[in-house]
């Protein structure tokens, strides 16, 4: 059901009933403004797959840089230590250095985990948008009227009835889509002949 702000203190000036049928129907227009057609669809899971691989390359040389990086202040450290018991190194200055490497090995070891943890999930996420996007339009998910409330409450906000018309706002990005041309997110616009499609996949 599409959830309504009431207020105890205005009373709703709604004097008009919107049926359920009617209801469900603007529910469902609204949802086809931020779907994407199935050739959208491949031509974008294309193109962020051939991102991906370059992505993934520069990725690999950022994570074989730190580990350099981790290896090269380990082998100081080490030769540090040799020194200072070698009695080359007072026991002050020995700590002074010993402490600022640690510190920055630290740092760098923070950086390189907190990149495998995280690293390219933004493609990861970019790619499921693309398909719930995209399933947002098919005839099954649209013949489901809880599925498609349900989707258009996780979508939107601010969502309310005005003289019979349902109103609601998208959240970014469902609200760059919603409002590009209707002609230019039509099935056959051709995703390399649309400069509105060229404008929003950049």
């Amino acid at each position: 059901m599409i959830s309504t702000f009431k207020s105890r203190t205005q009373k709703c000036s709604q004097t008009r009933f919107l049926r359920e049928e009617e209801l469900t129907r603007q529910v469902q227009e609204m949802v086809k403004k931020v779907s994407l057609p199935d050739e959208w669809r491949d031509a974008y899971l294309k193109k962020l797959e051939s991102e991906n691989a370059d992505v993934r390359h520069s990725s690999d040389l950022f994570v074989q840089n730190l580990r350099d990086s981790i290896s090269a202040v380990s082998a100081r450290l080490s030769r540090l230590t040799n020194a200072y018991l070698n009695e080359a190194l007072e026991l002050g200055e020995y700590l002074e250095r010993k402490n600022a490497l640690t510190a920055e090995k630290r740092t760098l070891e923070e950086k390189l985990s907190d990149f495998e943890h995280k690293g390219n999930h933004w493609l990861e996420l970019m790619r499921n948008w693309i398909i719930e996007a995209n399933q947002a339009g098919n005839p099954p998910k649209q013949e489901n009227p809880s599925r498609v409330r349900d989707f258009l409450v996780s979508i939107g906000s601010n969502r309310r009835l005005s003289a019979g018309m349902l109103l609601a706002e998208f959240k970014m990005p469902w609200r760059d889509l919603a409002e590009m041309p209707a002609q230019a997110r039509a099935s056959g616009a051709g995703l390399g002949n649309s400069d509105a499609n060229q404008f929003w996949w950049t």
